[in-house]
């Protein structure tokens, strides 16, 4: 038996026309599911990654129509478009999967878990699902775990949820937000490493002045101190320039971090990176320089 599913982003029931005409017009052998992309969970944990409808597994399905997905939902029709072309299950539209930069942070971390990038375990759930799940993500992650609006920006929309309660509180304090949860891990160090092209231009150490702040950006008070690019661990080096490659971004900021154990996490990579004016060990502007005239030259 083929089993077909359709993902809709208004209220659907039996009676949906489409949906009803479909199944007369398919053969018996054809199973026929819709769904709403709020049904939609996701679970990154590196090739192990896995999306859900409901409790069901997408790739339990052999082919996946996304019938509307408006405005709301393109990113998350293409995050799973992403997801599907790497397993190779048919889905149409194809054009989802060239969401380019009008993804999500959820839709760059699905990428580098799939092309092999060390990225934190992470959970995704609709805020309608936030509460239902809450007991399944603290199993997962336990406490304390990180909650991270999709469209965070220098730390703001970043929270560290300590207790089952702080669910229900991101819910009601933040209804607008649509949140990712991730494990809390224990940082040894955070860098921020910016890639131009195929090469590491410059390398900087955060550190969060504040003992009780768990968030290394420079922009809430953290300080950066810029180091010998030479300094930079090849792992790190490594992990910050594939990833950059993975999203095609080639001018990115790239936060990464060594937890107490040693192991090198890929935190966040960044499009349009902040730049540091003012400090004279900062190379990053001329790093940008440089890279514009190699391109540059291979015009001639």
């Amino acid at each position: 038996m083929k089993k077909i599913l359709i993902l809709v982003n208004r209220t659907y029931s039996n009676k949906n026309s489409f949906y009803s005409g479909l199944k007369s017009l398919l053969p018996p052998e054809a199973l026929v599911d819709i769904a709403h992309f709020e049904d939609i969970t996701i679970d990154i944990d590196g090739k192990n990654t896995s999306i859900f409808i409901d409790d069901k597994p997408i790739l339990d399905y052999d082919l996946v129509y996304f019938r509307r997905a408006g405005r709301e939902f393109l990113w998350l029709a293409a995050t799973i478009a992403i997801f599907l072309e790497f397993h190779g299950r048919k889905y149409f539209d194809s054009t989802y999967k060239e969401i380019g930069p009008q993804g999500t942070k959820l839709t760059s971390l699905l990428k580098l878990a799939l092309g092999g990038v060390p990225v934190i375990p992470t959970f995704f759930c609709y805020k309608g699902n936030i509460l239902k799940s809450a007991a399944k993500i603290t199993e997962k992650f336990g406490l304390p775990l990180v909650a991270k609006d999709l469209y965070s920006q220098r730390g703001i929309g970043v929270h560290l949820v300590r207790t089952i309660k702080d669910f229900n509180d991101l819910i009601t304090k933040f209804p607008n937000d649509k949140f990712l949860f991730q494990k809390f891990i224990e940082k040894k160090e955070e860098f921020r490493v910016l890639v131009v092209g195929d090469r590491v231009g410059s390398y900087e150490r955060k550190t969060s002045m504040d003992p009780n702040e768990f968030r290394n950006n420079v922009s809430l008070g953290a300080r950066e101190d810029f180091m010998d690019i030479c300094e930079i661990s090849e792992e790190v080096k490594d992990v910050s320039i594939k990833s950059s490659q993975i999203l095609k971004i080639e001018i990115a900021g790239v936060d990464a971090a060594i937890d107490v154990s040693g192991k090198v996490w890929l935190l966040e990579v960044n499009r349009g990176p902040g730049f540091t004016y003012k400090s004279a060990k900062s190379c990053e502007v001329a790093s940008v320089a440089d890279f514009f005239v190699r391109e540059l030259a291979k015009n001639k």
